[in-house]
């Protein structure tokens, strides 16, 4: 991200994230992940602060699966960048 001039702060740091993803996968890619990413934060956040044991072992098992394809993506971004430096 901050290779890409995109700055994360203590307040607004999922909106940084957000638009650098947006910037970077393009929109419809984005708008997915977006959208998963949100979901789990509320998730996460209902964890955290209010219940526990709300997450089901299938939920848990698709949220690795589209953390491991978001890991890929942004992987695919990284081997770009390093491509185009070499160049």
């Amino acid at each position: 991200m901050l290779e890409r001039g995109f700055r994360q702060s203590s307040t607004g740091g999922h909106v940084a994230v957000m638009r650098f993803l947006h910037a970077t996968l393009g929109s419809d890619v984005s708008g997915r992940m977006i959208m998963v990413m949100n979901e789990m934060r509320k998730k996460r956040h209902m964890i955290v602060y209010e219940e526990m044991d709300i997450v089901s072992s299938d939920e848990a098992e698709r949220g690795a699966g589209w953390a491991e394809e978001f890991v890929e993506m942004i992987n695919d971004v990284i081997r770009q960048t390093q491509h185009r430096a070499k160049l």
